[in-house]
């Protein structure tokens, strides 16, 4: 009788125990589905990123429930939207007048850009971790405070965000 019970719970927990691996590898292959499709965005030229939480002045993360903040790569156009992106409430058209991508061993991606436009000119570094498609963003103008957020990298297709029409 003991030999049928501990057959039967060696045989549960492996059971539950391939369960467990496999979910694993079920979340693992949609986090790296999600990094392929944020990183042929970046490669295209063509992708938005929603601030779900910024850094306050104080240095306090705070969440962000308005989709009117926005970065987004538009062929050869990169628009910052709201106060938490670039200090000004315009839609901010800029140009990209450097780019520099780096991958590391990992596959992380790094990308580090110069942007100039009528009302702001600034440094954006955009941090991508391989397995997912969240980012971190740093906007460093040349006047003003640096701006620290993080968002989904996504395509502008299926982005939701509001684009003001005040473009400056």
């Amino acid at each position: 009788m003991k030999r049928v019970i501990i057959t039967t719970l060696i045989l549960l927990f492996s059971i539950s125990f391939a369960q467990a691996q496999n979910k694993k590898a079920e979340k693992e292959a949609a986090g790296l589905a999600l990094f392929e499709k944020a990183k042929a965005a970046i490669a295209a030229k063509d992708f938005v990123i929603v601030p779900d939480s910024y850094e306050k002045s104080d240095g306090t993360p705070e969440p962000n429930t308005d989709d009117a903040n926005f970065i987004s790569y538009e062929g050869n156009f990169v628009f910052l939207q709201g106060m938490i992106i670039c200090s000004n409430s315009f839609t901010n058209r800029t140009e990209v007048t450097s780019i520099n991508q780096k991958e590391d061993k990992k596959g992380n991606i790094f990308i580090e850009m110069q942007v100039s436009g009528s009302a702001i000119t600034a440094k954006v570094e955009i941090s991508l971790r391989k397995g997912g498609n969240y980012a971190e963003v740093i906007v460093t103008p040349t006047k003003g405070t640096t701006r620290r957020f993080s968002g989904e990298i996504l395509p502008r297709a299926e982005s939701k965000y509001i684009k003001k029409p005040n473009v400056v």
